[in-house]
């Protein structure tokens, strides 16, 4: 997958993977193993995302599972069949092809590239 920029150089840096059924994709980071991120759709416009991280709730009188925090936000490059990801802590850019080639990971998963 190319970057924005022509010529730009292209690094694998992760892996996205989208569960059939479901609309929120599970990421990792190579460099962060770690820790799991999620990539939620904007209920107001579907070209825009949310980059989320969540951690278990511990109080058992909370109906919710889970407490989510936006950790970046994403929206899809029209033309280019990616998505681009900026994370709040990270400098660099890194996207995420939408339509992955067969071949691009094992088992057919989505990439992650830093350009």
């Amino acid at each position: 997958m190319e970057g924005p920029e022509s010529g730009s150089k292209k690094k694998t840096v992760g892996m996205a993977y989208l569960k059939e059924g479901q609309g929120i994709y599970t990421l990792r980071l190579w460099t962060l193993l770690e820790d799991k991120f999620f990539l939620l759709p904007s209920k107001d416009d579907s070209s825009k995302y949310l980059l989320m991280t969540r951690e278990p709730n511990k109080s058992g009188a909370s109906k919710n599972k889970y407490f989510w925090n936006i950790v970046g936000n994403a929206k899809v490059l029209t033309g280019k069949n990616v998505i681009e990801l900026n994370f709040d802590l990270l400098e660099k850019k890194i996207y995420m092809s939408i339509f992955p080639e067969e071949s691009a990971t094992p088992g057919g998963l989505p990439a992650l590239e830093a350009a």
